[in-house]
């Protein structure tokens, strides 16, 4: 006797074709596979992709940033090891030293502004509270969970697509900074360099 594949399946998998085209929506699922957005894993993948590498730029600006706070912190410790005899320093190294400690001040709050980067801009739409942690924090559990699930594909992508334009304006707030702070760590190196200098040719 020869059965087909088809004759042995239970009716839950020959049926499937079937049970794909029926939609699956109750009010846990209140929209169906078209609306809902836990049907959007592939069309999703494009915004979802830019967030997380705004997100990536945003982390690999602060480790940068803090790479400047060690430089900075180790040539501003040269530069107080070196004034021992600043009393009897030229007037030339006095100079460099307050001109150090004077660029020193806005070096440290640009990179202070570059860690602590926030969105300025208020946006023109409405948000709905589904994907900003202070947002969510603000409602109860239930209230939030209730609140995603009745939102639709579009509610969705139009929050992400708003969270992925203030990432964009912390980002590009952080690296402007970064560009300051890094400008500025150029001078104290250079300033260093000069009093190294005179220190080094006598006249410090």
């Amino acid at each position: 006797m020869i059965f087909t594949l088809y004759s042995v399946l239970p009716v839950s998998y020959t049926h499937l074709d079937v049970y794909k085209r029926q939609p699956i929506h109750d009010a846990y699922y209140p929209y169906d596979q078209q609306r809902s957005i836990f049907g959007a894993a592939d069309e999703s993948f494009v915004p979802w992709n830019i967030y997380m590498t705004l997100q990536s730029s945003i982390q690999f600006a602060d480790y940068k940033i803090n790479l400047l706070f060690v430089i900075a912190g180790i040539l501003l410790s040269i530069v107080i090891d070196s004034t021992d005899d600043f009393s009897t320093s030229s007037l030339g190294y006095k100079a460099c030293f307050v001109l150090f400690l004077i660029v020193m001040i806005p070096f440290l709050y640009y990179s202070i502004l570059t860690v602590a980067a926030h969105t300025r801009s208020k946006p023109d739409v409405k948000s709905r509270k589904l994907y900003f942690f202070g947002e969510i924090a603000s409602m109860p559990t239930s209230e939030y969970i209730s609140t995603f699930r009745s939102c639709t594909r579009q509610d969705h992508y139009d929050e992400l697509l708003l969270q992925i334009h203030n990432l964009s304006n912390i980002a590009l707030g952080k690296f402007k900074n970064y560009g300051k702070a890094l400008y500025l760590l150029c001078i104290l190196i250079g300033l260093l360099l000069i009093m190294l200098g005179l220190k080094s040719f006598g006249n410090g």
